[in-house]
């Protein structure tokens, strides 16, 4: 039986984001294969939302760069003795209980908007597609490729060379979905809702992707050049890690870290760590600094919003929560909020703290469609 000290101690760090990479991936997947830790997971995130909130008005009014230091430190700590004692007692309690069933508290189930899920579709060289989930499976794609679906939402490619070189896969999400794909490079990419990414199934001398949508990517180092095909503007990076999304006419291309050059237009130009380019077409392709956490935040199963655009933050939520967003008037498309939600959290939550510290807006949530006045 897993040590319950560790146990507390791991679901701490994830739930407080001191965990990142490799590690919070690992500890997601932790949680996601057991149905009991699963539960403890959201009744301890309830309870740490819970306890969070009485200070988060407060700290919204400050600047972003106030929160952001608060969420890389153990926040439960910081809030208090009181806020952390009543922590450890509630964990306490249910870590007693991880052996036996879990009882969910009475749930309230008028106008629930659920997060979305791993789900995708995958199109095979044959033109064939696949549905998967988070369900275990392997799929057989003869003489091209062996593909592994994993617990968790994870598509990876088994080592051995394709018998047909050159064959392209497809991958593509729904809104209200995810997905991981490892590439048979070692390249990583995370897939967001309403994405589709296009790849050989064994890349040449160089690795070229096409995307719509937006995905994150940390590129395996020892091949040739990778490049990211995402509507009018191509980014091409060696061993680094960063964002593209290519959404409508703009594509933004976001450095986390190594170096990436971008070319849109006519025009190149090399991102260093924490600058982005954005290009819409017919334009010119724009670099400038900019804050990546808020940017690449949907990859570590979080939303955060800083000073953004109303219709900006909405269009971002309808495609994970896959529900339609109606404005009473064009003017409060442009009110500007701030505030952050764990990925899998129930919508309500943000769009209440949106309502208290605002005071302008006021969301109506019917069927899956919110009305904002």
């Amino acid at each position: 039986m897993e040590d319950k000290n560790k146990i507390m101690e791991r679901l701490l760090e994830y739930i407080s984001g001191e965990q990142e990479g490799a590690a919070r991936e690992e500890t997601r997947r932790w949680i996601e294969a057991d149905e009991q830790r699963k539960a403890l997971f959201e009744k301890v995130r309830r309870e740490e939302t819970r306890l969070r909130w009485g200070a988060r008005a407060a700290l919204l009014r400050g600047t972003y760069a106030g929160l952001r230091a608060r969420l890389r430190r153990r926040v439960f700590m910081r809030w208090g003795s009181v806020a952390a004692a009543a922590i450890a007692i509630a964990l306490t309690a249910l870590l007693s209980r991880v052996s036996s069933p879990v009882e969910e508290a009475p749930v309230e189930e008028v106008n629930l908007i659920f997060p979305g899920k791993p789900r995708a579709v995958l199109h095979l060289a044959s033109g064939v597609a696949i549905a998967v989930s988070d369900t275990v499976q392997a799929i057989l794609d003869p003489g091209i490729a062996e593909i592994k679906v994993k617990t968790g939402g994870m598509l990876s490619y088994a080592d051995a060379p394709g018998e047909k070189p050159g064959a392209m896969h497809r991958v593509t999400i729904p809104r209200g979905g995810e997905f991981f794909v490892e590439l048979t490079d070692g390249t990583r990419a995370w897939l967001n809702a309403d994405t589709e990414l296009r790849y050989p199934v064994t890349f040449g001398v160089d690795r070229e992707v096409f995307l719509r949508g937006e995905a994150y990517f940390e590129v395996a180092s020892g091949g040739g050049r990778f490049a990211v095909h995402a509507g009018e503007m191509e980014v091409v990076a060696l061993g680094t890690a960063f964002n593209v999304r290519a959404r409508g006419e703009e594509v933004v291309a976001a450095l986390v870290e190594g170096i990436v050059e971008v070319t849109a237009g006519g025009e190149s130009a090399r991102l260093a760590p924490e600058q982005a380019a954005a290009y819409r077409a017919g334009g010119r392709l724009e670099v400038r600094d900019a804050e990546t956490a808020p940017l690449v935040a949907w990859k570590d199963h979080s939303f955060i919003f800083n000073g953004q655009s109303l219709e900006e933050i909405m269009a971002t939520l309808s495609l994970w929560y896959d529900v339609d967003v109606v404005y009473e008037n064009e003017e409060v498309k442009r009110t500007r909020l701030t505030g952050d939600l764990m990925r899998y959290e129930d919508i309500r939550k943000l769009l209440h703290l949106f309502e208290q510290t605002s005071g302008l807006v006021k969301f109506e949530i019917d069927g899956r469609t919110i009305t904002i006045k």
